[in-house]
């Protein structure tokens, strides 16, 4: 009998594991993995939120920073024109109502008393929109559907002047 015990303590081969012991310790490794995992993806997701609201920030701001430089090209661009004498020139006829020595200039006054603008400064904006028939069409439909409403005029003065007979002068 002591040699049994001891045969079994020498024994090189371990006994084999039974079934379900086996099953139980690969399901808490499984178990221990899957909370391993999930305390990893709650630490890199607040990283990751950040990240991203970060890089939307970054893009926000490059779009504020080109729209900035457009302007900025803008306002060079009309500062560039005032050194043009020819610009000056005729900024001063159209804003001014500026004439040159020599020419007579003339103001057209409105019904209302007011003078009427006549001067229109044809801007890059302008000179680049192309006039399409079919908007000029629509314009015409739209026009002939709303039509201007018509004014009739009113006599100022719509009083009878009666004459008194002569008759009565002379008798008071």
């Amino acid at each position: 009998m002591a040699e049994d015990e001891v045969s079994e303590v020498i024994d090189p081969k371990p006994s084999p594991q039974p079934l379900a012991s086996r099953a139980l310790s690969t399901t808490w490794r499984a178990l221990v993995l899957i909370v391993v995992m999930a305390g990893l993806a709650l630490v890199l997701a607040n990283s990751l939120r950040v990240y991203l609201a970060q890089a939307q920030e970054i893009s926000a701001l490059r779009a504020d920073i080109t729209a900035q430089n457009e302007r900025i090209a803008e306002l060079q661009d009309k500062l560039t024109r005032w050194d043009d004498p020819a610009y000056v020139r005729s900024v001063a006829r159209v804003r001014l109502g500026w004439v040159m020595p020599g020419e007579v200039g003339y103001r057209v006054i409105g019904a209302d008393g007011q003078p009427l603008e006549g001067g229109v400064m044809v801007t890059d904006e302008d000179a680049a929109q192309p006039d399409y028939w079919w908007d000029k069409m629509w314009l015409s439909v739209k026009t002939a559907d709303a039509p201007a409403p018509v004014e009739t005029e009113k006599p100022e003065d719509t009083r009878v002047i009666k004459e008194e007979p002569a008759d009565q002068e002379e008798d008071g």
